[in-house]
């Protein structure tokens, strides 16, 4: 039964039912129908909490139905999405194409994989040219742009980061302060 009155929605049952049977019948009834106006801001102190706590949780599930099925993979920087696929050893790919819009200019694939072997790959749906995040990095700070700077910064702390963490947990590590 403990359980059960967690519920806000019982809980708000149970208000209506004890104000509405008890208090309504003896403020009416015992003591004056003047007394039902006094009797009210006791049911709306009751009922309020109740209320606040059902509405959020109606807020957490409806935040949990949106946000779970991409957890780990929507990222935005400065308004630009980026799609980050993980793959089975935690490291962390980034389209070209999502960075090409962040930085402006389009990169020359050949040249990045020549540079970055086995850190470029095609895959995601749809099928898309993918950098790993530390190449990305590498590459990124090679480049004298403020933009690239920021971006890079920026993968490396929300992106590199967090997965370098999850490797190191993984392998029984100390993880690395940042």
């Amino acid at each position: 039964m403990k359980n059960w009155l967690g519920f806000p929605s019982v809980q708000i049952a149970l208000c209506t039912l004890v104000f509405g049977a008890i208090a309504y019948w003896l403020a009416g009834s015992v003591m004056g129908r003047v007394m039902l106006v006094f009797v009210i801001w006791g049911y709306g102190a009751a009922i309020s909490r109740p209320l606040i706590n059902l509405a959020a949780n109606f807020r957490h599930t409806v935040r949990s139905v949106v946000w779970l099925p991409v957890h780990g993979t929507h990222y935005v920087f400065k308004d630009t999405t980026i799609h980050v696929l993980e793959d089975d050893d935690t490291w962390r790919w980034l389209p070209l194409a999502d960075v090409e819009l962040v930085l402006g200019r389009k990169l020359n694939a050949r040249v990045l994989a020549i540079t970055y072997p086995e850190r470029l790959e095609m895959g995601g749906k749809p099928v898309r040219m993918h950098m790993r995040d530390d190449a990305l990095i590498e590459h990124l700070s090679k480049l004298s742009d403020p933009k690239a700077l920021r971006f890079r910064t920026w993968v490396e702390r929300s992106v590199a980061l967090p997965a370098r963490r999850m490797r190191q947990r993984a392998a029984g590590q100390a993880v690395d302060a940042f």
